[in-house]
C-alpha cells in the first residue's frame, strides 16, 4: 500500500463515532448483554459474557466435542466479490451455470427469476450500483466495499423487517472509538506497512456514493466512514462450496463479529454455508466455561508476523494465550527458530518484537546481540541467526520469483527443494520454522505442473505431516478447512497417478492410497463443515466412486 493511501485510512478510523452513539454507550454497564442477543444463542450450548478484561463473548456452557455447531447467522448483507462476480448467484451463492444478470447495472447476477426477485436489497441501491466501478476507480477505494456498504445501507432502511435489527451493526466496534492518539499513530503505521489491500473510504468518497442514493437510504458522511471501518474490521469471506480456501463471497455477521473473539490457537473455525450464511463449529474439545475463538489469519506464521497482520488489518495487538505466553515454551519459538549447534535438540530463541519496533518495520532478531538455546542455553551472536534466516528468505524468495515472474517452475522447485531438504543439524532452519511450511505448497504445484506426481505426492504427504506435527509439539488444531483441503487434493493426485499407472496391482495401490487421503479429508471436514456440508459430500463421493 502507498504512504497516501494508509494515510487516508488512518484519517478515516480516526474518526469518532457521532455524540449520541458514544453517550448510549456510556450508559451501558460492563456486563450487561442485549436480550436479542441471548435469544439469539438461546438454541446454541453457549454463554455469552462481557467483562472489563474481554468484552463481549462466548463461552462454552457446556463440555463440547469437536464438530458442534454453536452459532448460524444469516448475512445482515453479502456481496460476491469482484473476481468471480458471474460465478455466483448473488442471492443464495449457488454455481452460475447461465447466469441471469441486473437489466439495470449489471452489477448482480443470479442462478434464476426467483432469487432476482427475492433480492429486495439490490432492488434499492441498483441505480448507485452502476456507479460504484467509477467511483472506486477514480479514488483507489475497493470496489467490494462500496458494494458491500450500498447494501447494508439498503438493509438499514428496512428496519424492523430484518432478523438481525441494524442496531447490531451499529454496535460493533470499528475501533475508532475512544483509542488514545498513540495508538491510532501506531494503526497507522501498521497499514502502510501491510502488503494486503486495506479498505479505505475518505469523507469525499462518502459524499460521492451518498449523493447516488435516494434520500430515505442517506446517512452522515461520518456515519458513511464509521460503517466502512465496521465492516473492515468485522467482515467475514464465505468460501466456495466446491473448490478449496477461496472466498468467493464477502458479508458482516454481526453476532459472530461481536461475540467469537480471535485466537491464534483457536477451538473454533468459521465456514461458510449456502444462501450467505455463516457458522462457528467447534475443531476440538472445549470444556465447559472455556471461550469459544476463531483465528483470522495463517496460525503457522510466527509470533512478529501475526501481531503484525492484525495490526494492519484489524487494528488491535494481539494478546491471545498464545501471543502473551513466554516464547521458550510455545510452538512460535520454532516458527522462526535456527537448530541449536550445540544440542541440535531444540532452537534459538528470538524473543517477540514490541508494538514500537515492529510497526516500524524491525524486528527482534535485529535488535537483540545474542541468542540462547531453549534447552541447553548455548548462544550465538546475532550475525549468525540472521545471516541463518535471511539465506533462507532469499531462497524462498528467488523460488516465487522463478514461479511468477518468469513461469520457470524448474527453477523454481530447485529453489524451494533446497528449504524442504535441508539437512536439520545445528545451524539450520528448524524442521518447523514457518519458512519450510511455505515453500511445500509452492513446491508441490511446481512438481505438479511439470509432471512428477509421484513427487508431489510425496510433498503433499510432507505437508499434512507437518500440520499433524504443529498440532502434537505445538498444541495446535489439526482439523481445520486447511488441513482438509491438502487431504482432498492428496487424493486427488492419488487418483491420478492411478490413472497412469500401466499395472492392476500398482493402479489399485494407487486407489486405495487416494481412498485413504479422502477419509482423512471427510473426517476433517466432517468437524469443520459438518457431514452434510456440500464441501464433505464432495469427498464422500469420490470416496464413493473408487472401486477396489
Amino acid at each position: 500500500m502507498t504512504t497516501e493511501l494508509a494515510d487516508k485510512f488512518e484519517h478515516s478510523c480516526n474518526l469518532q463515532e457521532n455524540a449520541s452513539t458514544k453517550n448510549d454507550k456510556k450508559k451501558k454497564n460492563v456486563g450487561e448483554i442485549h436480550p436479542f442477543y441471548k435469544e439469539a444463542f438461546n438454541n446454541y450450548p453457549v454463554h455469552l459474557k462481557q467483562t472489563k478484561a474481554k468484552g463481549r463473548h462466548a463461552v462454552a456452557s457446556e463440555a463440547l466435542s469437536e464438530g458442534v455447531e454453536v452459532s448460524q447467522e444469516t448475512a445482515a448483507a453479502f456481496v460476491v466479490r469482484s473476481e468471480f462476480l458471474n460465478q455466483h448467484c448473488h442471492s443464495c451463492l449457488a454455481d452460475l451455470v447461465t447466469p441471469k444478470s441486473c437489466s439495470g447495472c449489471s452489477m448482480a447476477y443470479y442462478c434464476s427469476s426467483a432469487c432476482l426477485e427475492k433480492d429486495v436489497l439490490h432492488t434499492s441501491v441498483c441505480c448507485a450500483m452502476k456507479q460504484v466501478q467509477a467511483i472506486a476507480r477514480s479514488t483507489d477505494v475497493d470496489v467490494d466495499l462500496l458494494r458491500l456498504m450500498l447494501l447494508l445501507l439498503a438493509r438499514r432502511s428496512l428496519g424492523a423487517q430484518t432478523l438481525v435489527p441494524f442496531w447490531c451493526v451499529e454496535d460493533l466496534l470499528s475501533h475508532a472509538e475512544g483509542a488514545p492518539d498513540a495508538f491510532k499513530q501506531v494503526v497507522g503505521a501498521a497499514c502502510k506497512l501491510s502488503n494486503r489491500w486495506i479498505f479505505l473510504l475518505t469523507e469525499f468518497v462518502a459524499e460521492r456514493v451518498l449523493s447516488e442514493l435516494p434520500e430515505s437510504l442517506r446517512i452522515s458522511v461520518d456515519d458513511m466512514v464509521a460503517l466502512a471501518c465496521r465492516i473492515n474490521n468485522n467482515a467475514h469471506g464465505l468460501g466456495d462450496q466446491h473448490a478449496r480456501n477461496t472466498d468467493v463471497a464477502l458479508g458482516l455477521f454481526p453476532l459472530g463479529a461481536l461475540f467469537f473473539n480471535h485466537s491464534c490457537n483457536p477451538n473454533t473455525a468459521f465456514v461458510g454455508l449456502p444462501n450467505g450464511k455463516l457458522a462457528f463449529r467447534t475443531i476440538r474439545p472445549v470444556k465447559k466455561d472455556e471461550e469459544l475463538v476463531v483465528s483470522y489469519i495463517d496460525i503457522y506464521s510466527d509470533r512478529d508476523e501475526r501481531r503484525r497482520e492484525l495490526l494492519a488489518t484489524k487494528h488491535f495487538w494481539c494478546k491471545c494465550k498464545r501471543c502473551a505466553g513466554p516464547v521458550e515454551k510455545s510452538i512460535d519459538r520454532f516458527l522462526q527458530g535456527i537448530i541449536c549447534h550445540q544440542c541440535e535438540k531444540d532452537a534459538y530463541l528470538v524473543p517477540a518484537t514490541s508494538i514500537e519496533h515492529l510497526v516500524k518495520g524491525e524486528k527482534s532478531v535485529m535488535l537483540e546481540n545474542t541468542f540462547r538455546c531453549a534447552t541447553c542455553g548455548h548462544q550465538i551472536e546475532r550475525k549468525e541467526l540472521q545471516g541463518a534466516l535471511e539465506a533462507a528468505h532469499e531462497k524462498y524468495t528467488a523460488g516465487m520469483a522463478y514461479i511468477r515472474q518468469y513461469g520457470d517452475y524448474n527453477k523454481g522447485r530447485e529453489q524451494l527443494e533446497e528449504l524442504t531438504k535441508q539437512p536439520t543439524k545445528g545451524g539450520g532452519v528448524h524442521t518447523l520454522n514457518s519458512i519450510r511450511f511455505n515453500s511445500y505448497i509452492p513446491l508441490m504445484n511446481c512438481l505438479r505442473y511439470n509432471g512428477d506426481l509421484k513427487g508431489a505426492v510425496q510433498v503433499n504427504k510432507s505437508i499434512l505431516s507437518l500440520i499433524e506435527h504443529y498440532s502434537e509439539v505445538g498444541g495446535l488444531p489439526k482439523n481445520t478447512p486447511e488441513y482438509s483441503d491438502f487431504a482432498q487434493n492428496l487424493g486427488e493426485l492419488c487418483e491420478k497417478v492411478a490413472s497412469q499407472s500401466g499395472s492392476a496391482i500398482l493402479k489399485k495401490k494407487w486407489l486405495k492410497e487416494a481412498q485413504q487421503a479422502y477419509a482423512q479429508a471427510l473426517n476433517a471436514r466432517s468437524v469443520t463443515f459438518g457431514k452434510t456440508h456440500p464441501k464433505a459430500q464432495i469427498v464422500q463421493q469420490a470416496i464413493n466412486k473408487i472401486k477396489l
